[in-house]
């Protein structure tokens, strides 16, 4: 992977000090599950008409969530997470999709 990423990087230059036609954009999708606050969420999903079990079964999915950080021996404390969407869990790109459209209010 990284020898693509030199190799773009590479000819990209090249091309923006060779021709001035050439523009650069670039855009990063990978955080964007982590921007994700779970209060938003979970407004928007009160707007959508689920059954009852099945929107409080995803509050408490993202409600249930803390994190620590082990480093050379010694561990923080336990912090609930308030934002970001599981990447790889089978509902992280459903809820993706709800957090970023439209709200009905």
């Amino acid at each position: 992977m990284q020898a693509v990423i030199v190799s773009l990087i590479r000819i990209v230059t090249n091309l923006l000090l060779t021709n001035p036609y050439v523009a650069v954009i670039s855009l990063d999708f990978s955080k964007a599950f982590n921007m994700v606050r779970h209060s938003t969420l979970v407004n928007k999903l009160a707007e959508l008409d689920l059954p009852e079990y099945l929107d409080n079964w995803l509050v408490a999915f993202l409600s249930q969530h803390t994190h620590c950080t082990d480093y050379n021996g010694q561990r923080s404390s336990m912090n609930k997470i308030t934002a970001s969407i599981i990447e790889g869990s089978g509902i992280g790109p459903a809820t993706y999709v709800v957090s970023v459209g439209p709200s009905g209010s």
